[in-house]
């Protein structure tokens, strides 16, 4: 019988509620299925036919050891999903870099190397953005993110000096359009299952539940389907062909004059998708909004083994 790891975290060593159908799904496949903490250093990680990355949801806390935790899986004798060296590019938000050299549209950002002496306000200015977002290059769940106006570029120098004296940082121009909606759309090897919106809370420009944020079952456009396949493709190039078994691709969409607005998802007018992250480590997969999802990726899993 085949055993599958499914790698969590010291937080959630059941995993979390929303993987339950896939959970199911694997197990009606006759494949036992393991929760198992990817920080405890007493797992022996070979005995498995697979691990599959699931809810470690505290990595970017623990950004060395999580490195640390790759090598060990890479030099296992099993195969581990998404694969090492996607984990390793995925973890740090650099990799956007990569992709808009690959022809994805993300947000107008400056990549700023921990270390660096530079004043964020002469950033903005340069820019000649209204607002950015500041965050972490190795953060999930809106860890030490910030929007910031223009005016307050300044005030905000020492926090700013401060994390980069930790961290490499992203300034990011603000987009008006999340406000409308964040789109998350999953695909399994490759091939798109289901979408959700994900909207703030009044107020706020964080999608993420813990911070107040909603999630709805929408159905994106066939044009705003092929341009975030178009993502996984180049993903997949940049992995030199290693097609990654679950993505997450989130982003907005954009009018037709490029404007970061905020254009309601699905309002019938011409959109381009503007990517804000493509999650490929831990990202929650939204299998409670379809009941076949579980299944599919199971499916997927299953073909891979």
């Amino acid at each position: 019988m085949t055993t599958i790891a499914l790698a969590t975290c010291e937080e959630l060593p059941s995993l979390v509620d929303d993987d339950a159908s896939f959970v199911s799904a694997l197990r009606d496949r006759d494949v036992t299925v393991e929760p198992v903490v990817w920080s405890d250093d007493s797992v022996t990680w070979d005995r498995f036919d697979a691990v599959l990355v699931r809810s470690i949801w505290d990595y970017y806390r623990h950004p060395e050891e999580f490195a640390a935790w790759i090598d060990h899986l890479e030099a296992a004798s099993c195969p581990v999903w998404n694969h090492p060296e996607t984990l390793r590019w995925n973890q740090h938000k650099f990799y956007l870099r990569d992709l808009e050299e690959r022809g994805v549209s993300t947000l107008p950002t400056e990549y700023v190397e921990r270390g660096r002496d530079v004043e964020l306000s002469t950033i903005v200015d340069d820019r000649e953005w209204d607002e950015v977002v500041v965050k972490p290059a190795i953060s999930a769940g809106a860890f030490e993110t910030r929007r910031i106006a223009r005016a307050d570029a300044a005030d905000e120098q020492v926090w700013f000096d401060d994390l980069l004296a930790e961290r490499d940082v992203l300034v990011q121009q603000f987009a008006g359009g999340i406000t409308a909606g964040e789109w998350s759309l999953v695909f399994f090897d490759g091939t798109f299952s289901h979408a959700v919106v994900k909207r703030p809370k009044a107020g706020d420009f964080r999608v993420q539940e813990d911070h107040g944020g909603s999630v709805a079952v929408e159905r994106p456009s066939d044009s705003l389907r092929a341009q975030a396949n178009d993502v996984v493709d180049a993903v997949t190039a940049e992995m030199d062909g290693e097609r990654p078994l679950y993505a997450r691709v989130d982003g907005i969409e954009r009018g037709e004059s490029g404007r970061l607005d905020k254009t309601e998802p699905g309002a019938g007018v011409d959109t381009d998708f503007h990517l804000l992250e493509v999650e490929l480590i831990e990202p929650e997969l939204f299998f409670r909004v379809d009941g076949d999802a579980g299944p599919r990726l199971a499916e997927a899993l299953d073909e891979r083994l």
